[in-house]
């Protein structure tokens, strides 16, 4: 088991939940279901255009700073400080998971925090990407012809392929919480991102190549800062606007993008599924032999997050074949690509709620390391050296019930941005709520089996 599955899982002792299990899963499910009726009363007869105008309050000094490129130059430099880390402490570091900086930035600090931070501020890995930042330096910041051409028809599927295999390595390979693999593979990628941008161009291969460009992207929409650019691609004017609604502003249409956000459900969904009883149960089946990494990775990959990706996959595009029958839809492509969008607000709380104890108690296990990064018996930093963690809020019961308020929330922000997203694309009152019906159900469904994976760590024994 990973590093990152270890300390995510485990609660330690076993705990009995306040209330039985099943009156949190259909509390929750009704709380959706009384948000959705409320929805409707309150914004269903928005159509057209108007169902997705939202208010906007433009924020002229951000817009300056974001010109001035010295947030970039700063978060440029502190990214590519912490990939250098994560490379020299993976590589040349103690190789005990638990005192290696590279496990604590790579999945704590950077696929964690930094993710669920850019929901609520904005898209600050676009500051931070430290690939993109190496790139300007070696070309000077000086525009290049790139030498090939990304094929249109590829899409984002080079993103969506990358994507899947960092969450393969990070959930099926069982040698995410070996710091060499770490830093080999996190220099390996940095190959693969910066050539990529040599040959294809900078800004070509981050919005379509680079996966983590692509998901903070996405991640960046929900937040509440807008920026508009000019022809020349520099920041002209910033704003402010209610979270979530910039998931409703205008997408590119195509299945790479469906299935590339399908995947950060999917991968979510199996890192708490591969904790539980019933998959270690399944998991026997197939690899008798836990200690070998080959057989239980290659059951990990494909029968489990590649199978759940599938079956997540043809569960959504069946509803929306319902959404698109009670809407009278007709561009069957462009409205299931709307839609999926709508989906976001729930990746992000499932994250938020999954990783809720490894960010508030594991995170703080990197302070004292920097003390001695390599395991050298260094004392750069001595103040730091005897810090204790705080368990604060750290609580089972604390964890439990932050996790019911997050995905409750997220589920209902969910449903909010699909009837807004039903009342623009049906341009009708009565079919946008008919087509909700199948959307209500796919909501309530996955509320209550998310906190019934959540809580698994915690009932079982």
């Amino acid at each position: 088991m990973s590093l990152h599955a270890a300390l995510l899982h485990g609660f330690g002792a076993r705990f009995d939940l306040p209330a039985p299990l099943a009156l949190y899963l259909y509390s929750a499910g009704a709380v959706v279901v009384l948000s959705f009726a409320l929805v409707a009363a309150f914004a269903g007869s928005k159509v057209g255009e108007e169902a997705v105008r939202y208010p906007r309050l433009e924020v002229r000094w951000l817009a300056g700073l974001l010109r001035s490129g010295v947030p970039r130059a700063i978060a440029g430099t502190v990214g590519v400080a912490v990939l250098l880390g994560i490379i020299v402490s993976g590589l040349a570091g103690t190789q005990d998971a638990t005192h290696n900086p590279a496990e604590y930035l790579l999945w704590i600090y950077f696929w964690a925090a930094l993710v669920i931070v850019s929901g609520l501020v904005g898209n600050l890995y676009a500051g931070f990407n430290p690939w993109s930042a190496l790139y300007d330096v070696l070309t000077l910041r000086k525009p290049r012809r790139a030498p090939l051409r990304l094929p249109a028809r590829l899409g984002i599927w080079p993103a969506v392929v990358a994507y899947w295999l960092f969450a393969g390595f990070e959930l099926a390979s069982g040698v995410a919480n070996r710091p060499r693999v770490v830093g080999s593979l996190t220099l390996a990628y940095t190959l693969y991102a910066v050539l990529g941008m040599f040959v294809f161009g900078r800004d070509e291969w981050l919005s379509r190549g680079e996966t983590f460009s692509v998901l903070f992207r996405i991640v960046g929409r929900f937040s509440p800062v807008e920026v508009e650019r000019d022809e020349t691609g520099r920041v002209s004017r910033a704003f402010l606007r209610p979270w979530g609604v910039g998931l409703l502003s205008p997408f590119v249409t195509g299945l790479d993008w469906v299935v590339f956000v399908i995947l950060t459900l999917s991968s979510l969904a199996f890192d708490g599924i591969e904790a539980t009883s019933q998959w270690f149960n399944f998991q026997l089946t197939f690899a008798p032999n836990s200690n070998d990494l080959v057989q239980v990775g290659l059951v990990k990959f494909f029968l489990g997050l590649t199978l759940v990706t599938v079956v997540f996959l043809l569960v959504y595009l069946t509803v929306m074949r319902l959404v698109i029958s009670f809407g009278r839809g007709r561009d069957q492509l462009t409205i299931t690509t709307a839609f999926v969008f709508t989906l976001v607000p729930i990746a992000l709380v499932y994250n938020a709620a999954h990783n809720y104890s490894y960010m508030v108690v594991q995170a703080q296990g990197l302070f004292p390391l920097l003390n001695d990064p390599l395991g050298r018996g260094w004392h750069l930093l001595p103040a730091v050296a005897g810090f204790k963690p705080s368990y604060a809020l750290a609580g089972a019961a604390t964890v439990w019930y932050m996790q019911v308020i997050l995905i409750v929330l997220g589920h209902v922000i969910a449903v909010w941005l699909s009837h807004l997203r039903a009342g623009e694309r049906f341009r009708s009152a009565r079919r946008a709520l008919l087509s909700q019906y199948p959307m209500l159900a796919l909501m309530v469904g996955y509320t209550m089996t998310s906190l019934w994976i959540l809580a698994q760590p915690i009932t079982a024994g």
